[in-house]
């Protein structure tokens, strides 16, 4: 199985090395789409694009088939199949036709559109299982891309260059903070690089600009929270629940998210304590990009684990009262926050 990153795949498609399967997904949606330009451009430049949310699978077997007339490769593109949303006919159909890909055809499924995690968080999360089974069968024979964010310094200097390219000047602290405020989201980050550069007009983007235009992504303002709440900072806090409940995220994600952001912490702080660096953190819990091993390595300083412990334990109660029955969501997240800030 080959499993590359945007760089790995850029790398291949240089060395003309093309499969005739592709499976490219991830968080860094951007990413993704970038990718698929860059496989149909090596594969000729054009593309037959399915739409895999209501796949016509005989359809899709006669264009798997047919042999390209001006190009060396009959490209197809199918966007957003979710297995776990096909009937079983159509799943067993779109898993056959994977064995009907003939050498001169170039297969690329994509997602942007869907989690095909299903809400499941965490570092070592795996797909659904339907979304799983495709997901190893092109493995077997074709190449997976998997696209997630960037470290923190890689975004600093392509923010940076980004500002020269549309005439303005970029500090590498503003540049950091946005790539913070954005959860190094290459999308998010493109879409307030233009606000930021017209409001500029071709002068210095600061850092105070950063924090006052760009408004912080769920998992930034999540890092804010646990952040106040370990030094017991209810102000900070309490501002930080305000702006998530206004992002009207659904609860059971909401404290999911500040689950696996504590647990990142967690690990961190017992790593500190054992003598074990963040490089070495990153592989005893196979995290797939270092950034958010630096960040919570960064914002455990001088915390215990015991103490991260109680704000996980009052988060799992909380959470089994929320599965448990009628429970007013934002008196439940509130009511927890405030026991986490209690000494």
């Amino acid at each position: 199985m080959a499993t590359l990153d945007g760089k790995g795949l850029q790398e291949q498609l240089r060395q003309k090395r093309l499969s005739n399967l592709y499976y490219c997904f991830g968080s860094d949606t951007l990413a993704v789409e970038n990718c698929v330009r860059r496989i149909i451009k090596a594969a000729g430049g054009s593309a037959t694009r399915i739409d895999g949310t209501q796949p016509d699978l005989d359809a899709l077997s006669d264009e798997v088939q047919l042999c390209p007339m001006l190009t060396d490769y009959n490209c197809i593109h199918i966007h957003d199949c979710n297995m776990e949303t096909l009937r079983e006919p159509q799943r067993k159909a779109m898993l056959a036709l994977l064995e009907e890909v003939g050498p001169q055809t170039v297969l690329i499924f994509d997602v942007t559109g869907f989690d095909i995690y299903g809400g499941k968080t965490g570092r070592n999360k795996k797909p659904t299982a339907r979304n799983k089974t495709l997901i190893d069968r092109i493995g077997k024979t074709g190449t997976l891309v998997v696209c997630e964010p960037k470290s923190l310094s890689q975004l600093a200097t392509e923010i940076t260059a980004l500002a020269r390219k549309n005439g303005c000047t970029m500090e590498r602290p503003a540049a950091q903070a946005l790539a913070q405020q954005c959860g190094c989201q290459s999308l998010a980050i493109r879409q307030e690089m233009g606000k930021l550069c017209a409001y500029a007009d071709g002068g210095e983007i600061t850092e105070q600009m950063v924090l006052e235009m760009v408004t912080p992504q769920l998992e930034t303002t999540v890092y804010a929270l646990t952040g106040a709440v370990l030094r017991y900072r209810a102000g900070e806090a309490m501002h930080a629940v305000d702006e998530l409940l206004a992002m009207q995220v659904e609860m059971p994600y909401l404290m999911a998210t500040l689950a696996g952001t504590m647990i990142d912490l967690q690990r961190a702080a017992a790593a500190r304590r054992t003598g074990r660096s963040a490089q070495q953190m990153t592989e005893d819990f196979s995290y797939r990009f270092g950034f958010a091993v630096e960040r919570a390595f960064r914002d455990s300083m001088g915390e215990t684990p015991e103490h991260i412990t109680r704000c996980l334990q009052l988060l799992c109660r909380a959470e089994k009262q929320l599965h448990s029955g009628a429970v007013d969501e934002r008196v439940l997240f509130e009511r927890t926050i405030v026991e986490m800030l209690r000494r």
